[in-house]
């Protein structure tokens, strides 16, 4: 997870007519009066005489900061009287949220100590962010854009290499469960995943139902590393059954899901039986569609006599 990541403001590259501009806006918006009218002019400011008496303000302040207001396009003048433009309404949420959060600083401050540290897990996270962020609409909009999984991180992979290096760290890094479903048999995967098997992991594979898959099975068990082989062997023998880790079935591209938040699929090769390009997503609702995908062709799959 990527954690306190913000959008970069480039004032190098905007043109100075719209840095002048926001100033203004700053400027104005500095003043309480011209604050207070526009606020006040939520649902349309329809008589400027009982604005003024509402807000307490003469006409000469009033109309000198309307004006203002009128000038730098924030509201017009309509039929029924004075309205927001589209600029105005979008001035007016992003007052709104910003309000919002400054009002909830303090829970900023306690949810940037939380992120500092590499402790809590993606779960824990979006518990955290949920509570904390209750009925704050602002303060929940800033918190998922700089700490949760809010858009998806896409890698690329097209170099078969860089496939097992990348997945080797994201099981070695897992929590909850790891769900694959694979045409390849790589020792380096195996061995890895055996390991987070070991530590408490639910590990499930799926292989794909192909000519000579239980001869390479058998080669599997003697490419394994010793110490590994008899990790497994020992597992076994406390009772674990292997077909509750393990099936067969017919599918036609390899996938992977970790811990409800990363995904790898692989796109088919116009040759059979080889590499061609995969790709490596963060983001829990595509996660959550393979994971379902998963446990379908789970279900379906067939026992294999691995050992």
């Amino acid at each position: 997870m990527e954690r306190g990541r913000i959008n970069r403001i480039d004032l190098e590259n905007t043109r100075e007519d719209i840095i002048r501009f926001g100033l203004q806006l700053f400027d104005i918006f500095s003043n309480l009066d011209t604050l207070r009218i526009f606020l006040y002019a939520y649902d349309g400011i329809m008589s400027s005489k009982r604005a003024m008496e509402e807000l307490g303000l003469t006409p000469k302040r009033y109309y000198s900061r309307l004006r203002e207001l009128v000038e730098m396009g924030v509201l017009k003048k309509g039929e029924g009287g004075y309205e927001y433009t589209p600029l105005g309404k979008a001035l007016y949420q992003l007052g709104y949220y910003l309000l919002d959060v400054l009002k909830n600083r303090e829970k900023l401050k306690l949810i940037g100590e939380l992120m500092r540290t590499d402790i809590l897990r993606p779960k824990e996270i979006e518990q955290i962010l949920d509570v904390i962020s209750d009925k704050s609409e602002g303060l929940e909009l800033v918190l998922r854009s700089l700490y949760t999984k809010g858009r998806s991180d896409i890698i690329k992979i097209t170099d078969y290499e860089k496939l097992v290096n990348y997945l080797r760290k994201d099981i070695e890094s897992a929590h909850d469960f790891i769900y694959l479903a694979s045409r390849y048999i790589d020792t380096r995967i195996i061995e890895t995943g055996i390991i987070a098997l070991g530590r408490g992991v639910d590990i499930k594979v799926l292989l794909s139902k192909e000519e000579g898959l239980s001869n390479k099975l058998t080669k599997l068990k003697l490419l394994l590393s010793p110490t590994i082989l008899k990790k497994l062997l020992g597992m076994l023998s406390s009772g674990m059954e292997i077909n509750k880790i393990v099936k067969e079935f017919e599918f036609s591209y390899s996938f992977c899901v970790i811990d409800d938040e990363i995904t790898y699929f692989e796109f088919p090769s116009i040759i059979k039986g080889e590499f061609s390009i995969a790709f490596r997503v963060k983001d829990t609702s595509i996660s959550s569609k393979f994971k379902d995908h998963f446990n379908e062709l789970w279900n379906g799959a067939t026992n294999i006599n691995f050992l």
